[in-house]
């Protein structure tokens, strides 16, 4: 490392980087540097970002690539420090000029260096994002810019080898770029869902201010209809107010039309949602109160509609006509004759219809929420209810996802909030004294140093101004806004600095031989300790629980804290304990099954006297305590054992260890019950456990079934039971030649034993190491690694697999079939069944695919598949497959329809499908079908979407918004938060939010498991399994079942972006193209 260092100091654009800095920039890399030759492309544009680069000696070029000629962006020599900072994907290529040496560093590694010294180290870097951002904007418009985007989007075919797909790649990690990845992700599971760019375009056509206000205006419109006595001049002090409603009578009326409208779709609304509804529209002036006061309440006071209607007249004529007759409830009875008279038709035309107005109570409840926690946060007085909805608002603001609950729910109590309205409004000087902590909530702000102006910019979800609070020192740079109405949380110094101190004063550590072994912080007892939120003040107060919780610890001792502190506590049919879980959940991370079972064991045959010198003879009531101690420690296995297998379900039967440890444990339990007294309970206990062991061998013992054949989901496949790993695949082996054999592979096979059987075949008589690549229908080629299992279901829908020698893979190409798929001879699925039933057929082929993957399994892919042997996602795999699947189905029909009108009637009939797809409750099929009809290919059709209804347009722009990333996908968390199980989610947000928890968390610390990280990973598990309904209830109405159900469960699509783009060119061509002509 010194003689890295000496060689770096002789470069001279380093020379003047301090020795501790460049000791740290440099402390996880190999200090021996890589030697490259010239002509070597180092990384392409779209690669995941996994390193920075130092270059040593010679040149490299960076470049955008196009079909005609590469552009140059820039070159970088010796001493140059190169990369990205926030982008998950690269924004360029580079290319090795002259013989070059350089020293990788790890992307994550570097950003959290450069965080911490962004002003030491901005004059000595590259940063690439910021090269490709210039050219961009001046050739081509900011790709990540939505609003440019639509105008440029003629020109997308020619850049379609630059550009990403939102879908699902083939580890099962979501590919969903946006403008900054919150989170640096590194390696081949990298992925990040945010702002959906590239060939996705989601045009969210109507503002948000905008959609508020049509919301309002349809809630006037049925309330005057259907409720006008509710408006009437109002006396108070002395005062008339005309025209006024009052909050209470509003509350009541809005939860009876939304149970009314709603029905049983989603949960009841809550009397908080309620308030947080009319909140939002008194926030943007559709409401107001009569002398202007910021916050509803449901009391008895006065508000007005403030928003003009064309229709205003005309109900204040009806409200007022002789012939109505006021109901009880406060609504109206139309007593005319002539119905005519009294509906106009140019009233009937503008009446809310049923689906206006389930959107707009459905729109409202969603938004509601944001515009409470902002009105609470103006607080400083906050209820228990206000205090739990900001608690929960807290959880997904990513500068505090690091912070323990306890902090969190300090935080609740003192968090503020602040808006400011200008672009250039300066929050601090450098060099002013740190008074707050600032956490961004939406839109970004400039942070500038004297002498060097902007060195970055910080957006949603990022924090500054903490360095100065905790060191009391001066503000180290300037923060300007950005953007215009920025919006942020606050926190005091003062009330900073006494968490700081109650969080020390809280934590309790247990040290052995000196070392911290446990770390617990203590928690009040007023706070929930499970994770889910309180719903209702009304259920009943759930019992005194444990008043510490586990921040840190050695895996051993944390096994012995669950057992000797929350076992005892835990009782039939009650809600789990939330540490007790967490560590069920988790505990493969950081304690495989095999060492977890030799815990128990050990604590099984523990006896508490070992200490006492056998010669000295025990009292008998030391006797009796040890005789209680030891038959307690045994209860309390069993115990666990039972525990461990409820939660994990049949899947617990599928790890060898842990089965195999039951019949172990039991073995022990009946010779115990030999020569113990008091052990019939406990054996009765354990010959329960081992009858659910017998049951789980019963079915798990089956014949292998077929999943895929030739790539094809087969009608043996087991869903809703889970793939097992004797399972098979019939996969066509291709070689270089094209020639082809079709294997049956078993999941559990590695790609080295797959490569291996495929030389059989093919009777290769040479050792030569072979490799199995897939080659997708785009040409792009992934070599799997030996140890890679369940290899057919990683391929991509239309992905061909070769085994292949290393000289061989650059050779390999596409095979025709890939790309000359159906267009003469389709026949679209979509026009021989309705909406409807595609909708629910699709349902329920996906909730048998969402009920057969385990939670376990999307930490096996997230961590890496090779980290946890004997473990097979085949399930995920088959899941994502079947996103991408439906996805690439929806662009594929618009796209191969014969003539306008059939394109126009089955643009219509997606959304109906999407509708139909959000009331099952089928999120996957949802957003697969967003996706779909949102790709470039199709959204680029101006003539298409020209001819679609208002109201349609208005339903997909809904659709869409719910895609919004914004304040971690927000709208998202708040859609499945008022439905019920069964819901399949949509998987690629939970496979996201448990990468960057993973990637941004450490997982020990000073030897220590971090368990708050583990916490926040089991959460989202919990999250995943709660989705699921208690009872599996996936029969299907026997009407065209097996002829349905073969239709919906295999699509014939085309996932070769350029393939769609030609198509779509074919159908509206390019008009810059038909300009020139």
């Amino acid at each position: 490392m010194d003689h890295l260092v000496a060689r770096i100091r002789r470069i001279g654009k380093l020379k003047n980087l301090s020795d501790a800095l460049l000791l740290r920039i440099l402390d996880s890399s190999d200090f021996h540097p890589d030697r490259v030759g010239n002509g070597v492309v180092l990384f392409r544009q779209g690669d995941a970002t996994a390193f920075w680069y130092l270059l040593l000696s010679g040149e490299v070029e960076l470049y955008l690539p196009y079909p005609q000629a590469d552009w140059r962006l820039q070159g970088v020599g010796a001493g140059s420090l190169f990369g990205e900072l926030y982008i998950p994907k690269h924004t360029c290529s580079a290319r090795v000029t002259r013989p070059a040496e350089f020293v990788r560093i790890s992307q994550s590694h570097f950003t959290a260096v450069y965080n911490k010294h962004a002003d030491h180290l901005q004059p000595f870097i590259t940063v690439m994002e910021d090269l490709t951002s210039e050219v961009t904007s001046q050739e081509r418009g900011n790709p990540y810019d939505f609003a440019e985007f639509h105008d440029r989007c003629i020109a997308i075919a020619d850049d379609m080898n630059n550009e990403r797909i939102i879908s699902v790649d083939e580890h099962g990690m979501p590919q969903m770029n946006g403008a900054v990845a919150p989170v640096a992700v590194n390696g081949a599971n990298g992925g990040s869902w945010n702002a959906p760019h590239g060939v996705f375009e989601l045009s969210n056509s109507l503002s948000f201010e905008s959609r508020v206000t049509e919301a309002g205006i349809i809630l006037k419109r049925t309330m005057l209809y259907r409720a006008p006595m509710m408006m009437k001049d109002r006396k108070c002090n002395q005062q008339i107010y005309p025209n006024c409603m009052v909050g209470s009578e509003m509350i009541d009326w809005l939860g009876q039309l939304s149970t009314e409208v709603l029905g049983g779709s989603t949960q009841p609304l809550s009397h908080f949602q309620l308030i947080g509804m009319w909140q939002t529209l008194l926030e943007h002036n559709v409401i107001c109160h009569v002398t202007n006061e910021q916050q509803f309440k449901d009391k008895y006071v006065f508000y007005r509609w403030v928003i003009d209607d064309p229709l205003d007249d005309y109900f204040r004529r009806r409200a007022t006509h002789p012939n109505m007759k006021p109901m009880p409830a406060g609504g109206f009875v139309n007593g005319f004759s002539a119905a005519k008279d009294v509906l106009p038709a140019e009233v009937l035309t503008n009446l809310p219809s049923e689906a206006d107005l389930s959107s707009a109570i459905f729109f409202l409840s969603t938004v509601g929420p944001d515009s409470l926690f902002r009105m609470i946060l103006r607080k400083t007085d906050r209820s228990a209810e206000e205090l739990e909805l900001v608690y929960e608002e807290l959880l997904h603001i990513k500068a505090l996802a690091h912070l323990s609950t306890m902090v969190k729910r300090e935080l609740a109590t003192v968090i503020g909030y602040e808006q400011h309205q200008h672009i250039g409004t300066v929050l601090f000087h450098q060099g002013d004294p740190g008074k707050s902590w600032y956490i961004i909530l939406k839109g970004s702000v400039d942070v500038s140093i004297h002498g060097k102006g902007i060195v970055c910019t910080l957006h949603e979800g990022d924090d500054f101004g903490k360095l100065a609070l905790v060191n009391d020192a001066p503000r180290a740079a300037t923060i300007a806004l950005r953007e215009e109405n920025t919006q942020f949380l606050v926190v005091d110094k003062h009330d900073f600095n006494r968490i700081l101190r109650d969080v020390e004063a809280n934590t309790v550590r247990l040290k052995e031989h000196g070392h911290d072994v446990l770390v617990l912080e203590k928690i009040h007892s007023t706070y929930p300790l499970s994770s889910e939120p309180q719903i209702s003040s009304s259920v009943t107060p759930p019992r005194p629980q444990c008043c510490y919780s586990v921040m840190a610890g050695l895996p051993e001792k944390m096994v012995e804290y669950v057992l000797e502190t929350r076992i005892d506590a835990q009782y039939d049919n009650d809600m789990l304990d939330t540490f007790l879980e967490d560590f069920i959940l988790t505990h493969i991370i950081f304690m495989p099954s095999n060492i977890l079972c030799n815990y128990l064991k050990n604590y099984y045959q523990r006896r508490y006297t070992s200490a006492v010198v056998k010669s000295i003879p025990m009292s008998a009531v030391e006797s009796e305590v040890d005789f209680e101690q030891r038959i307690t420690a045994k209860r309390r296995v069993v115990t666990f054992l039972d525990l461990w297998q409820r939660i994990l379900g049949l899947h617990f039967f599928l790890d060898p260890v842990a089965n195999s440890f039951i019949e172990e444990i039991y073995c022990c339990v009946l010779e115990d019950s030999k020569c113990l007294p008091n052990m019939v309970a406990i054996l009765h206990h354990m010959t329960s456990i081992r009858e659910l062991r017998e049951n789980a061998k019963r079915i798990l013992s089956r014949h292998p079934t077929v999943v895929l054949d030739c790539g094809v989901y087969s009608s043996q496949a087991p869903a809703p039971n889970p793939i097992l790993p004797i399972d098979t695949c019939n996969q066509p082996v291709y070689i270089s030649d094209t020639t082809y054999f079709t294997l049956s592979i078993r999941l559990d096979k590695t790609a080295t034993n797959v490569a291996d059987l495929a030389r059989r075949k093919f009777r290769y008589d040479n050792n030569e190491e072979c490799y199995l690549v897939e080659v997708k229908s785009s040409g792009e080629k992934v070599i799997f690694s030996p140890t890679e299992v369940s290899v057919p279901t990683m391929l991509g829908l239309n992905s061909k697999l070769y085994v292949a020698y290393k000289d061989e893979i650059d050779s390999l190409g596409t095979v025709a079939d890939q790309n000359t798929t159906l267009e003469p001879l389709y026949t679209s699925t979509v026009e021989i069944l309705s909406s409807h039933d595609i909708a629910y057929h699709l349902a329920m082929h996906h909730r048998q695919l969402f009920e057969a993957t385990d939670e376990i399994e999307l930490i096996t892919q997230v961590i890496g598949r090779d980290q946890f042997p004997g473990r097979v996602p085949s399930n995920l795999d088959i899941l994502m497959r079947r996103f991408n699947e439906v996805q690439f189905w929806t662009t594929t029909e618009i796209l191969l329809a014969h003539n306008a009108s059939k394109r126009l009637n089955l643009l219509k009939k997606f959304i109906k499908i999407a509708i139909h797809a959000k009331e099952n409750k089928d999120l996957m099929t949802l957003f697969a079908v967003t996706l779909g009809l949102s790709n470039i290919a199709v959204s680029r059709l101006t003539h298409l979407w020209d001819k679609l209804g208002s109201k349609m347009r208005r339903q997909y722009a809904e659709f869409e918004s719910l895609l919004d990333p914004s304040r971690n996908h927000r709208a998202y968390r708040m859609l499945v938060s008022k439905m019920s199980p069964p819901v399949i989610p949509f998987v690629p947000l939970l496979l996201k939010d448990l990468t960057f928890t993973h990637e941004g968390n450490k997982t020990y610390f000073t030897g220590l498991v971090n368990f708050e990280k583990m916490h926040m990973i089991a959460n989202i598990l919990r999250s995943f399994r709660n989705c699921k309904s208690k009872t599996v209830d996936t029969t299907i109405h026997p009407k065209k079942v097996y002829d349905t159900q073969t239709l919906i469960k295999n699509f014939r699509v085309i996932d070769n972006q350029r393939r769609l783009m030609e198509l779509s060119y074919m159908i509206e061509p390019n008009r810059r193209a038909v300009g020139n002509r």
